[in-house]
């Protein structure tokens, strides 16, 4: 006599409903693989689907677990398709939820490894380029996926069995979740657009302080336009029927809107008029105009200052001179050859001669002086006559003036955290006002 399972019993009521394996399959939210298996007793149900089961056929788990009817129960020949009850759909739309958060991760790591593919790029190789193209294919895999799984998620929910309110919670879960997660991808690559819109050389990595400041201003536009976009979406799917929303919540997020519009637009318009101000200071600021050099009156100073060698290891010989950016006014003898063109007579000259320089003086002559301080890396000029000076630059004013570029660049970062911050908390100041928190 045949041994009476689960899985045989399985068998038996789903031939008796003219149901196929993939029918029964669909109604239970599971793979026909998985019916097949239950049926040759290569595995189990699981127990949460073992009165879905029952229910389906008309069956009591007791009859179900014991594999056939009992003698005083309605034949299984005589048993009739059912249509999904609430049990059954509840489960299904819990199980949708559980699989697209899982799917999601995968788009979420997706997301975080082309931020880490770019820091890598930017910071270990200094290919910035590179790195934002490397960001940018993670990127667009993490928003395909996660299209593919909305699209997987909601067509299980299709047929007449799904209606009512589970079924508009479900789909407004589906669609938070996909604002959710796919603006992640969208914010993280408004914040790597730094590394292809700042360098101003392929090759060259873009600096932690400099990237965290563009990129949290290019991320937070990414969030406006990103948060642009999904209104129009929801308002769309509202529309065309894809999910419904009560009057009282309608009222409740005309108001939420109206907090959000005033405190997002006044954050913008403060951290915009920052930004315009980081971009004005980066590109007018030179170097020579953030420190004050030293400054001579009288050019016998400057001539003895020009001639002072700094270090006897730093000096120059060889007939070489080593020098910065001058001014046009000035002309320096460069090496011997030059020297001896100048002199017009071809042949060689003296080493003193290897370092003369000239400017215009207050009255318009010429003045004639010796460059051997090689720390000097620029002279300029100034007024006439008695006002007039000489301004000199020495590598460590450029290096001066290098470190308060930055400290301005980390004052400007902190700004744009500090406006965020206080948008942030005024928001929540109005949404307390609002009575909507």
């Amino acid at each position: 006599m045949e041994a009476k399972t689960i899985g045989k019993f399985i068998a038996v009521l789903r031939k008796a409903n003219g149901m196929t394996q993939k029918e029964l399959a669909e109604r239970l939210n599971v793979s026909d693989k998985a019916v097949s298996r239950w049926e040759r007793d290569e595995s189990l149900p699981d127990l949460t689907l073992i009165p879905v089961i029952a229910e389906l056929f008309g069956v009591t788990t007791d009859e179900l677990l014991r594999g056939e009817r009992n003698p005083a129960g309605e034949p299984a020949s005589a048993a009739r398709p059912s249509p999904r009850t609430e049990k059954q759909i509840a489960h299904i739309l819990s199980d949708g939820k559980t699989k697209l958060l899982t799917r999601s991760m995968l788009s979420v790591g997706l997301s975080l490894a082309g931020l880490l593919g770019a820091m890598v790029m930017n910071f270990g190789f200094n290919r910035a380029y590179i790195g934002f193209f490397v960001g940018c294919l993670f990127y667009v895999a993490a928003l395909l996926c996660e299209a593919v799984f909305c699209i997987l998620a909601h067509a299980g929910t299709n047929g007449e069995d799904f209606q009512g309110e589970e079924l508009n919670d479900f789909r407004r879960f589906l669609l938070r979740t996909a604002k959710a997660v796919m603006g992640l991808a969208v914010v993280l690559l408004g914040a790597t657009v730094p590394l292809i819109a700042i360098p101003y050389d392929t090759y060259q990595g873009l600096v932690g302080i400099t990237w965290l400041a563009y990129g949290l201003l290019f991320g937070l536009l990414a969030a406006a336009l990103w948060g642009i976009l999904t209104i129009v979406v929801s308002r769309t799917a509202e529309k065309r029927g894809f999910y419904r929303i009560s009057e009282e919540e309608a009222t409740r997020r005309t108001k939420l809107w109206k907090a959000r519009g005033k405190t997002l637009g006044v954050t913008a318009l403060v951290m915009t008029v920052t930004l315009v101000g980081q971009l004005m200071f980066n590109g007018n600021a030179e170097a020579a105009d953030l420190v004050q050099g030293t400054v001579f009156t009288d050019f016998e100073s400057f001539q003895t200052y020009m001639a002072t060698e700094p270090e006897p290891d730093d000096a120059v010989g060889d007939g070489d001179v080593t020098l910065g950016p001058v001014e046009s006014d000035i002309e320096v003898v460069w090496d011997e050859e030059t020297a001896a063109e100048k002199n017009g007579t071809g042949e060689d000259v003296a080493e003193e001669e290897l370092y003369l320089a000239d400017l215009e003086g207050p009255d318009g002559t010429v003045l004639e002086f010796e460059w051997r301080n090689t720390d000097v890396w620029e002279v300029q000029t100034s007024g006439e006559g008695d006002s007039w000076t000489v301004r000199v630059l020495t590598d460590e004013d450029f290096t001066t003036a290098s470190h308060i570029r930055t400290v301005v660049g980390n004052v400007f970062s902190v700004a744009y955290v500090v406006e965020l911050a206080a948008g942030l908390l005024w928001y929540r100041h109005e949404l307390k006002k609002r009575k909507l928190s």
